[in-house]
């Protein structure tokens, strides 16, 4: 049996933006944006807090053997990607960073019909392992 996939946005943001949203939650230039976001019972979450989240909570769960752990951890040790995952967001909907692709393609309409200028990038995921990075050698 194989598992439905399931998906993800991803919304890069120019630096000036990204920092405006980390700061007040909201792009003034696009105040739109979030607030259709927000009527979609989605949020958008900073990639890097998330990567940091994830190590805050393997090493109070005694995680820290985990190879993914061991990679999340160098990435946000790293300031060159630090500064790249700070400035990308992943859209979470009602709590969730996967999700079915009705709700993915509806968003993503949203994304591009407020044709946002700080924007920099958009991009779809899905849940196969073939089409996601996979840990590192020497992580394992």
């Amino acid at each position: 049996m194989v598992d439905k996939l399931l998906y993800q946005l991803r919304v890069d943001l120019d630096e000036l933006c990204a920092k405006e949203f980390h700061k007040n939650k909201d792009i003034k230039i696009c105040p739109n944006l979030v607030k259709e976001i927000k009527n979609q019972s989605a949020e958008l979450i900073c990639q890097y807090d998330a990567f940091k989240l994830f190590v805050e909570e393997c090493k109070k769960e005694n995680l820290t053997h985990l190879p993914l752990f061991k990679w999340t951890k160098d990435t946000i040790e790293n300031k060159y990607k630090k500064k790249k995952y700070m400035k990308s967001f992943t859209i979470y909907v009602k709590g969730e960073q996967l999700y079915e692709k009705d709700i993915a393609d509806r968003i993503e309409k949203i994304i591009y019909k407020n044709k946002c200028s700080c924007i920099v990038k958009v991009n779809k995921y899905d849940s196969n392992p073939k089409n996601n990075p996979q840990t590192p050698k020497k992580y394992l």
